[in-house]
């Protein structure tokens, strides 16, 4: 019977990178690279790595990998090995390097006739608050008398029970026996 182990222990990444240096507008294959990625390590610590390999200031960049069908791969401990004669691609890219504006889809005359339209119900939502303010005060007053009045009425009937609860005296014996 032989003896088999499996190593339990994992092992360090080693994956072959190219270097694409699209921030100084330069298309071709700069660098290619043997890189050792540990396993559990964090993005950071790969972006690190990958960076002190190749020598690149990461700051103001973007880092893309893609295999060799040209798919992005997540930047992470988990990127698997590859051979030298397949290497991934590393392009190093500006923010928003490839983001072309367009120019404007709807024109400013649009634009200008809806803000007028929206200011124009605004000001005559706000006219007709206007308007309205007198009725509104005349409103709130009547809601106020009619809650005070409201109170009144219940602070009557609570006073005239207090009176029944005063106005009753102990005559000093027991109608009914207790059942203690």
């Amino acid at each position: 019977m032989s003896n088999v182990s499996f190593d339990q222990s994992p092992r360090v990444s080693k994956a072959w990178i190219a270097l694409r240096r699209l921030d100084k507008n330069d298309d071709r294959v700069v660098a290619l690279r043997e890189v050792s990625i540990p396993p559990a390590a964090e993005v950071n610590k790969v972006i690190q790595i990958i960076t002190t390999t190749f020598g690149l200031n990461s700051s103001d960049v973007i880092f893309k990998v893609q295999n060799n069908r040209g798919c992005l791969i997540p930047l992470n401990s988990s990127i698997p090995g590859n051979s030298k004669h397949m290497p991934f691609v590393l392009e190093v890219a500006k923010i928003f390097q490839h983001v072309r504006p367009e120019p404007r889809t709807v024109p400013m005359t649009v634009i200008n006739k809806s803000m007028k339209t929206r200011l124009q119900t605004i000001e005559q939502r706000i006219q007709r608050l206007e308007e309205l303010l007198p009725q509104i005060e005349l409103r709130r007053n009547e809601k106020q008398s009619q809650e005070i009045e409201c109170l009144n009425q219940k602070l009557r009937f609570l006073h005239k029970r207090m009176q029944m609860v005063d106005s009753l005296s102990w005559k000093g014996v027991l109608t009914r026996a207790p059942l203690w």
